[in-house]
C-alpha cells in the first residue's frame, strides 16, 4: 500500500466505507455478463456463437492436421486451425475495450456517489 491508499484510508468515514464496499467492481467476468445482459447483448451473443464455431472448426481441423498421411493436407488443415483459432481468440478479444471503457465508467460513478455522500452530509449539517 503506498502513502496516497494510507492516506485515503485515515481520512475515511463509516459511511465512506460502506459506500465503496456496496459499489465493489464486479470484475471482468461479472462486467462480460453485465454486457450479455446489457444493450449490447445482440452483438456479443453473435460474437460467442461465432467464436464457438471457429473453435469447433479448428478443432476438427488440427484433429485432421495430425491424422493426415500426406504433406499437402496436413499444411491445408494445419494452417485452417492455425487461422480459426487466431480469429477466435481476436474475435474474444474485441470486446476488451468495451469491457475497459465500462470498469472506468464504473469506477467514475463510485467517486461520484462518494462525491455526493459529503455534499449530502455537508447539506443536512447546515
Amino acid at each position: 500500500m503506498n502513502f496516497l491508499d494510507i492516506r485515503i484510508n485515515e481520512l475515511m468515514t463509516k459511511t465512506d466505507a460502506h459506500l465503496l464496499r456496496s459499489t465493489q467492481p464486479y470484475g471482468w467476468q461479472g462486467l462480460y455478463r453485465a454486457m450479455r445482459s446489457g444493450r449490447l447483448r445482440n452483438v456479443v451473443r453473435v460474437i460467442d456463437i461465432a467464436c464457438v464455431l471457429f473453435l469447433v472448426v479448428s478443432i476438427w481441423a488440427a484433429y485432421r492436421f495430425f491424422t493426415a498421411t500426406e504433406v499437402l493436407s496436413a499444411v491445408k488443415f494445419g494452417m485452417s486451425a492455425a487461422v480459426m483459432l487466431i480469429v477466435a481468440g481476436q474475435l474474444k478479444l474485441s470486446l476488451m475495450p468495451h469491457i475497459q471503457a465500462e470498469r472506468i465508467i464504473r469506477q467514475m460513478k463510485r467517486i461520484e456517489i462518494l462525491l455526493l455522500a459529503k455534499n449530502h452530509e455537508i447539506t443536512e449539517e447546515e
